[in-house]
């Protein structure tokens, strides 16, 4: 059968129109519609793929805490403290509202790996596992041996401890390990009390001469009625390692989408910002 040699020249034609519109005045706008095009497709793709991190995370609406009493860092009578009020600043910059109930620690983590809540505060050194996950460290607990600046002591290690007369909280040798209680086994005396609150004027009393605690606890008690106090009649001897303190999470997705915006908090000095509120600014 013949070619039908109009149809071919009508679409020599249109061939060389359509070259036109790509290479003359209309190129332009033909290249931003297919890169709107090009560009909405990625945003839809994006958008798509954000999709079920959303959906886990705004299951549940509230974000329901479960804290352990230890003040400063968590005020159970105040329902607030250092590291609860650094995490919910967080979650309440993630668009979050929250709940909180106080548990001792071993029942915030099963609640926690349970389902029955979301995060637990504080947490320490807790492996990942079906059900829970830590987050980035929100705040650093300090181990501290506290003694007064006049008396002019020198301490380099635990080993020092054994001239003097020791105060620390119930657990503490537990805590620290047989190193800690090596040390302390040959203080001229060693004490172990409930009462964390009255240490900072035991020591000032001359009632002991060396006081074990974290040294946000130290100071805020110190300061506790005068944020200004004067903070120069000690000497805080850094002979313990930092213990990095976290939140535990049930979702996996909450706690990476936790951890983004814990980075930009920090990052601007808002958990300084809280820890200041409890215990004054440092020396």
């Amino acid at each position: 059968m013949p070619l039908n040699h109009s149809w071919l020249r009508n679409v020599s034609t249109l061939t060389k129109q359509f070259v036109a519109l790509l290479t003359g005045p209309f190129s332009i706008l033909f290249a931003v519609l297919f890169s709107g095009l090009i560009l909405g497709s990625f945003l839809t793709s994006a958008s798509a793929q954000d999709v079920p991190l959303k959906q886990a995370i705004l299951a549940g609406q509230t974000i329901r805490i479960v804290a352990t009493d230890y003040p400063p860092h968590v005020i159970a009578a105040k329902e607030r403290g250092m590291d609860l009020d650094i995490l919910r600043g967080v979650l309440d910059e993630m668009g979050f509202t929250s709940t909180v109930q106080f548990v001792p620690t071993k029942r915030a983590l099963s609640m926690v790996t349970q389902g029955n809540a979301d995060v637990a505060v504080p947490v320490f050194f807790e492996a990942d596992r079906e059900g829970y996950y830590t987050s980035h460290a929100i705040i650093d607990y300090k181990p501290t041996i506290f003694t007064l600046k006049e008396n002019r002591d020198e301490i380099n290690d635990l080993n020092s401890l054994s001239n003097h007369r020791v105060v620390t909280f119930i657990g503490a040798g537990g805590y620290f390990g047989t190193a800690f209680t090596n040390a302390t086994d040959k203080a001229v005396s060693y004490n172990e009390i409930n009462n964390v609150s009255a240490m900072p004027e035991l020591l000032l009393m001359g009632r002991y001469s060396a006081t074990v605690l974290d040294a946000h606890i130290f100071y805020y008690f110190y300061r506790k009625e005068n944020k200004n106090r004067d903070l120069n009649v000690f000497y805080a001897h850094d002979v313990f390692l930092k213990v990095e303190a976290a939140a535990g999470f049930n979702n996996q997705d909450l706690r990476v989408f936790f951890n983004q915006h814990l980075a930009k908090y920090r990052a601007a000095g808002k958990d300084r910002q809280v820890i200041e509120k409890y215990v004054g600014v440092a020396r």
